[in-house]
């Protein structure tokens, strides 16, 4: 059975790369039937607090990835925090050492920086000389029994590594870029190629789906399997998410976490759609999939190779597109959950049925969010803002004024209750009673009504609102 895991180093808000991680995971493992593990790399102690794990815990069911075992929800493999597994890791080390597949390196940090610069001034490549590397066994015992600290490293075979990854195909690494690299430090700390492997391995984990960025860890991990016995997994690396200028994305290219987006008012689904057509191409020229259609479509064959460039303007007009298609009610509820103080300050008070109503009036025009609570202030507060110079512009307009004075004078035959096929017709019938193109037709009414020339059908405006307030707004906009 497919096996594939999410193990983030819990060091705050998830990164759209990682998400985008976390979310291929998931859709690979649904698709093929499988289970969807989540693990803790938690070994920064000083960053890994209970309070980013919370953080980034809400971020993922936030998305809605649902892990099938580990952290909270347990398992046949666990435990599942890195932290919690230091004996295992420990019993694997001793194995490597008894075996000679790995050796204790008493170098100093002194040491070994000057071993660095003396081949960096003969312009070579540094790598590790192995002065202990055939250390005898006695030798060993009088350090460790003076307290000499040591790390441990791993005896590295004169061979190249390649590694078959199901989106980049065959990459080899050759022999000459490998030295016997540690694998746990000198405070008897893994490394964290040391411990993924064993937590992978012992985890069953079939296949390893993760960044770009660590492919170069590939091959060490490589040795790592073969020197413990394991077999080794199928790794599928991800191509990287790109800043429009094609550097690394980052905070300086503004909201770049998970948490970020939720905050700036963007719905989960409309993530994960944006995020998963970033680097991966559908059979078809599609745009828009829900979560199980995704699941249904998902291959790692469709996954390229090139990294791919993040536009939030693309993000925010498919939020744009995604808050159009929600019903208000659950619109309601995540304003009332994330957005508590600024929903209480728009419409507090207010009867829900009547907020509801605002709500599906104003979500069309929405990009994100927040925005309801600006579109729809002027629907349900009784006095309208006009905020924007173009609007301001189309209501100062002549042919403003000769709109609304004709609707004032034929106030009464607008059919108010008579339903909607009524009022579409008389809204249609405006164009031949008033000669202008449609554009300077309805644009004053709609900035009467509700403040801005681009926003709701006309039709649904006089629909919403009620004839007094109408006749009111019509009223003072024509005083403008």
């Amino acid at each position: 059975m497919v096996r594939v895991r999410y193990a983030p180093s819990p060091t705050g808000h998830i990164h759209v790369g990682n998400a985008r991680t976390a979310i291929f995971n998931y859709l690979y493992a649904r698709h093929e039937g499988g289970a969807f593990i989540m693990r803790l790399d938690d070994t920064d102690l000083e960053r890994s607090t209970e309070e980013n794990i919370d953080s980034m815990l809400d971020d993922i069911r936030w998305l809605g990835l649902n892990w099938d075992e580990g952290f909270l929800k347990g398992g046949d493999f666990g435990p599942y925090r890195e932290t919690e597994r230091k004996p295992l890791y420990d019993t694997y080390l001793q194995q490597l050492l008894d075996e000679d597949k790995a050796y204790r390196c008493f170098c100093t940090k002194d040491e070994l920086e000057a071993e660095r610069r003396k081949v960096e001034a003969e312009h070579r490549i540094y790598r590790y000389g192995g002065t202990c590397a055939h250390l005898s066994a006695e030798q060993v015992e009088k350090n460790i029994a003076e307290g000499k600290p040591y790390a441990v490293r791993l005896r590295i075979p004169q061979e190249d590594v390649v590694v078959h990854d199901l989106i980049r195909g065959d990459v080899e690494f050759k022999s000459e870029e490998f030295d016997d690299f540690v694998i746990a430090r000198q405070n008897g700390i893994p490394i964290y190629n040391f411990a993924t492997v064993i937590d992978d391995a012992l985890m069953k984990i079939t296949h390893i789906i993760r960044a770009e960025e660590h492919l170069s860890n590939t091959p060490r991990q490589v040795f790592i399997y073969r020197a413990l016995g394991f077999d080794v997994p199928q790794f599928a690396h991800v191509s990287l998410i790109l800043a429009p200028d094609h550097s690394k994305l980052s905070k300086r290219h503004g909201a770049v976490s998970v948490g970020d987006y939720r905050l700036e008012g963007y719905l989960p689904e409309a993530l994960i759609n944006y995020l998963v057509l970033l680097g991966w191409s559908p059979k078809d020229d599609r745009e828009f999939f829900t979560v199980d259609e995704l699941i249904k479509e998902f291959s790692l064959g469709g996954v390229g190779k090139s990294g791919a460039v993040f536009d939030k303007k693309k993000l925010t007009w498919m939020n744009h597109m995604y808050l159009g298609r929600k019903d208000a009610a659950s619109i309601l509820t995540i304003l009332k959950g994330d957005f508590a103080d600024q929903y209480a300050a728009a419409f507090g008070g207010l009867p829900e049925d009547k907020t509801l109503a605002a709500i599906d009036l104003t979500k069309g025009n929405a990009q994100v969010l927040p925005d309801i609570f600006r579109l729809a202030r002027n629907i349900v507060q009784p006095d309208v803002v006009i905020t924007d110079e173009k609007s301001q512009e189309v209501i100062g307009s002549p042919e403003a004024k000769q709109v609304l004075q004709y609707l004032m004078e034929h106030f009464a035959a607008i059919p108010f209750g008579q339903g909607d096929d009524a009022m579409s017709s008389w809204v249609e019938d405006l164009r031949n009673q008033i000669p202008l193109p449609a554009k300077k037709l309805y644009s004053p009414i709609r900035v009467a009504l509700f403040g801005a020339k681009d926003g709701p059908e006309i039709v649904k405006l006089f629909l919403m609102l009620e004839p007094p307030s109408i006749h009111e707004r019509l009223q003072k906009a024509l005083a403008l």
